[in-house]
């Protein structure tokens, strides 16, 4: 059978037998790390872009639909690390082209040939052993599960995947800036292409045809909304209106998979208003603040306070809280505004392994907060170097928010209540500033994204309808 030899892969194959090896000196039964399948959309055969799951990428799986990594405790990378891979038939080369070659695969994912093998093994791999399993969301991975009598990885085993995950090498770093690169770019195209009486649309088309036009995927469905108040709000059917705040969130993930998450809120005609520059600059503030706190040995929960003390000081400026800002941080009178948590890990998905769960966001022994906005912190762990985050406070005045007597109740004192009521009339919308960033041993974090403006001028001046342009 023809095949194809074009295997793109991140790492070197040494990297990955590295990899499994330390890994595997950490198991205590046989893991089975899975690739997963395409979604279907509606029906079988019409399905969503196959995307291989990260740790099977991490551990060296090339992107395979339905393959899996079985590894042995205490293998050495090869041996006793196999890779599981669907057989091709003719009829498939038909319709789907030409698969990779065996021996391209192998040298890819650094193992030697009779590590390679297919599915029908695993039972005899596992013989009267029950192993545990790291699998995708995907219908018909676990039913081939259930068929093994496999059960999920106990939280020992996902604890040291953590831990490799955690901190990025060479290799990675070089992936993500190749990903915030196209980011970057992709940024710059939608704020061009904002221009008062146009569509959402047109602009999230510009953002993605840079995404695409560099082989790279979208990190996740970017959100490009005047309605910046709504966190995640999807669609891009509003019309673009002069005097408005435009948030556009989003990222390319490059074709190993490592993602990039940049926001950026600018005035859709160019120019601020006062109260708009102003609480754009208590952002940014907040989130310079933030970056310039994460060294290593930081505690990410105490950089998510100091923000909250930034925005509330800039809120006590524009007379829409009174009173100290560090008490009123305190209070958590901020989450009116900041509903939401400063960051979250970043790498081979944009919510780095978020399948795991606080496991992974949240150091051994740390629990989230009660208290609502602050229990939205996705990250409570203290940095280490080779750590990726995203730094990403916000400041949103939400009408679902204001509407509810519970949560505005207990800051009725510090509240200025008619001036919020006039912003929520103008239908201020949301501001959001977020950078990538790596934890650095000396000097500070590297910013991912830092050649992305994000100084009001500055970026007033990229809009599309600036009378400066």
């Amino acid at each position: 059978m023809t095949c194809k030899s074009n295997i793109e892969m991140t790492s070197p194959p040494e990297v990955y037998l590295r990899r499994r090896a330390k890994l595997a000196s950490q198991l205590s039964r046989p893991l089975l790390v899975c690739a997963g399948t395409a979604a279907p959309r509606n029906y079988a055969s019409n399905v969503h872009p196959f995307r291989a799951g990260s740790t099977y990428l991490y551990l060296g799986g090339p992107a395979l639909e339905g393959a899996a990594w079985i590894i042995e405790p205490n293998s050495d990378g090869d041996l006793g690390s196999v890779l599981l891979r669907p057989a091709v038939t003719p009829d498939d080369v038909v319709w789907d082209g030409a698969p990779p070659c065996d021996g391209d695969i192998a040298a890819a994912a650094g193992i030697s040939m009779p590590q390679l093998g297919d599915p029908t093994r695993l039972p005899k791999l596992l013989g009267d052993r029950v192993g545990g399993v790291i699998a995708t969301p995907c219908l018909r991975t676990h039913a081939w599960i259930s068929a093994a009598g496999l059960e999920p990885a106990h939280p020992e085993e996902l604890l040291a995947v953590i831990a490799q995950r955690l901190i990025k090498d060479e290799h990675e770093m070089a992936a993500m800036r190749r990903a915030a690169d196209v980011t970057v770019d992709a940024h710059l195209a939608a704020m061009a292409a904002c221009i008062p009486g146009r569509l959402e649309v047109i602009a999230a088309a510009a953002f993605e045809e840079v995404i695409a036009r560099n082989q790279c995927k979208p990190s996740f469905t970017p959100i490009v909304t005047m309605h910046g108040e709504v966190l995640h709000l999807h669609g891009y059917g509003n019309c673009i209106e002069s005097g408005s705040l435009l948030l556009v969130d989003g990222g390319a993930e490059e074709p190993g998979c490592y993602a990039c998450d940049v926001t950026r809120t600018y005035p859709t005609s160019g120019e601020w208003s006062a109260v708009q520059r102003h609480l754009y600059e208590t952002v940014l503030i907040a989130q310079k603040e933030a970056v310039a706190a994460c060294v290593p040995g930081a505690r990410f929960r105490d950089i998510h306070d100091l923000s909250a003390r930034m925005i509330c000081k800039g809120l006590v400026a524009a007379e829409l809280l009174k009173g100290d800002a560090a008490e009123l941080a305190e209070r958590k009178a901020h989450t009116l505004f900041y509903p939401h948590g400063l960051g979250h890990l970043i790498g081979l998905d944009v919510h780095d392994m978020e399948d795991f769960g606080d496991l992974a966001g949240y150091a051994p022994g740390r629990e989230r907060r009660e208290h609502f906005g602050d229990n939205f912190l996705r990250l409570d762990r203290d940095l280490e170097p080779g750590m990726t985050v995203t730094i990403e406070p916000g400041l949103y005045l939400v009408p679902a928010i204001w509407d509810r007597d519970d949560l505005i109740g207990p800051f009725a004192d510090v509240v200025n209540r008619s001036n919020i009521d006039a912003l929520l009339k103008e239908n201020f919308g949301g501001i959001r500033i977020e950078e990538t960033i790596a934890i650095q041993a000396s000097g500070g974090p590297e910013e991912l994204s830092a050649a992305l403006p994000n100084q009001a001028d500055e970026v007033a001046k990229l809009v599309g309808g600036s009378s400066a342009r």
